[in-house]
């Protein structure tokens, strides 16, 4: 089958979730046996190094209405020399202009919702009035519809996102197939000698090491993890944090650290190249997804359970959905600062039903592999295929 799919940027280059489910995905598709075509936004000048068949079609340096005109027209050329069979959106904004007019019809549209545009937006504009920010959100989320709208289904990687989909979206729930994310399970795998890793790493044998890889912006609770800190280290003074991530709010968190006279016990690492995030989870005692709102799935949670290391995050979105499957006790009783100090700090104490690294691993390779998304995946566009046969 030969798919053509638009992503937002490329992990090797622009590190995150979405990105990394994009690269991930497209390798699992192609391993499955389908033709892959896959288009991305770069910086200006960077160099995809990759053996999949990925395309830049634009750069992050240009206004976003030339960024969706280029993915129009690099659709378009697609349409005459690649012929796709299925085009398969994973960012709403570049395939907005991607009207069925650029499509044939007998070619469906499954969009893949990673999570609200408009509203994540939104939740990070705090510095701008509030006329500016509803004014942004109506104008990004009419952007969205313009994809949605036109879909033969989606594909949505819990129910919190199948929820927001129908609700603020008014999508229809039988267009909606749930399907999980996955992670690189041979990458993302226990280390064969992680006391060793952890003195490489400079973790001290009498130390606690917790390890959190986020994006450093508000919805991620990154400040409420750093203010929770103050009461784990009273009665753990060997606990250690340590932050992977880079984002708007890293120098207002640095000064959070250092106003809590936290700075021994709280390292932020900023951006770490793949490799180094194995070693992390590899090496931590315990994860941490502080995530507050708009979680859709949570990659990081089951690449540290692939890793063999327990996760203990909020109970919200995409969090909640994976770690209620392993144990309750992995979950934060809210989002406050208060209630993730309470709950680490038993999970310290060992007073918590919580499963072991083996558990953490076996969990991942039964629910959270690339080959159940490819063969799930597959079947969706066999459907909308079927259902489109008559255009032909």
């Amino acid at each position: 089958m030969k798919l053509l799919s638009t992503g937002l940027g490329w992990n090797d280059l622009q590190p995150g979730g979405l990105n990394r489910y994009f690269a991930d995905y497209t390798a699992a598709m192609k391993d499955y046996g389908h033709a892959e075509l896959g288009f991305v936004v770069t910086e200006s000048g960077d160099q995809l190094l990759t053996e999949l068949n990925i395309v830049e079609a634009a750069s992050a340096q240009t206004p976003l209405i030339t960024r969706m005109r280029s993915l129009r027209q690099k659709t378009r050329q697609s349409v005459e020399v690649f012929q796709p069979e299925v085009f398969n959106p994973h960012f709403a904004p570049y395939a907005a202009m991607v009207s069925r007019a650029v499509l044939p019809q007998h070619v469906p549209i499954v969009t893949h919702f990673h999570g609200p545009w408009a509203l994540e937006s939104k939740v990070e504009e705090h510095h701008r009035s509030p006329l500016m920010r509803e004014s942004r959100y109506w104008l990004k989320k009419q952007v969205e519809l313009m994809t949605y709208r036109r879909s033969d289904s989606f594909i949505v990687l819990s129910e919190y996102f199948r929820d927001i989909l129908t609700e603020q979206y008014g999508m229809e729930d039988k267009q909606i197939h749930i399907i999980p994310g996955a992670v690189e399970h041979e990458k993302f795998k226990p280390h064969p000698d992680r006391e060793g890793l952890r003195r490489k790493l400079g973790v001290q044998p009498e130390q606690k090491l917790l390890f959190c890889a986020r994006r450093i912006v508000r919805r991620m609770g990154i400040d409420r993890l750093i203010e929770s800190m103050t009461a784990i280290v009273e009665q753990h003074p060997d606990v250690r944090l340590f932050i992977a991530g880079d984002g708007a709010m890293r120098e207002e968190y640095s000064r959070l650290v250092e106003r809590l006279q936290l700075s021994d016990h709280i390292k932020l690492l900023g951006r770490v190249s793949n490799e180094v995030l194995v070693e992390w989870y590899q090496a931590a005692d315990f994860s941490i997804v502080p995530t507050i709102t708009l979680e859709g799935f949570g990659l990081v949670t089951v690449e540290s359970l692939s890793c063999g290391t327990p996760v203990l995050g909020t109970p919200f979105g995409g969090t909640r959905e994976i770690l209620s499957k392993l144990s309750t006790d992995l979950l934060f009783e809210d989002g406050s600062s208060e209630a993730m100090s309470k709950t680490i700090t038993a999970a310290l104490e060992q007073r918590l039903s919580l499963p072991s690294r083996e558990q953490c691993r076996e969990h991942v390779l039964q629910h959270y592999t690339w080959d159940r998304v490819a063969d799930a995946v597959t079947q969706v566009f066999e459907v909308e295929l079927e259902k489109r046969k008559r255009f032909r």
